[in-house]
């Protein structure tokens, strides 16, 4: 008596490939949303650290240096940096009425592109003394 021989079959291997397929198509759409959601998370740290940045350089600026002005919501010449064309970094300067000897520092970094979900952006605050 002849062994018979074992193995898979043509049609056995071609269900086979066409339920790996299917797996996998179902599995690209988790791909491109990893991918999103990971751009999106870059996008929040770059404007965090953006705004990190900005606040530093007008926390070590002169305190006689830093008038009042600006706007978190428009270009206002000397209150916004746009440099960097992912981030639009803009802020405020005001003088408190007491005591007269501190300032507020407000600063909004934006990005100015949407990856995912709404856009990014972060505002810090501080207050600097004379």
């Amino acid at each position: 008596m002849k062994g018979k021989e074992e193995g898979f079959t043509l049609v056995e291997t071609l269900v086979a490939l066409f339920l790996l397929a299917i797996g996998l198509l179902g599995v690209a759409p988790l791909f491109v949303l990893g991918t999103r959601g990971v751009a999106s998370s870059a996008d929040m740290g770059t404007v965090a650290a953006r705004a990190t940045e900005r606040l530093e350089v007008l926390r070590a600026t002169g305190f006689a240096s830093l008038p009042a002005g600006g706007s978190l919501t428009t270009n206002v010449a000397g209150y916004y940096d746009a440099g960097r064309p992912d981030v639009t970094v803009r802020w405020t300067v005001a003088n408190n009425a007491t005591p007269a000897t501190l300032k507020t520092i407000v600063v909004r970094a934006v990005a100015t592109r949407r990856v995912m979900g709404l856009q990014k952006e972060i505002t810090v605050s501080t207050r600097r003394g004379q």
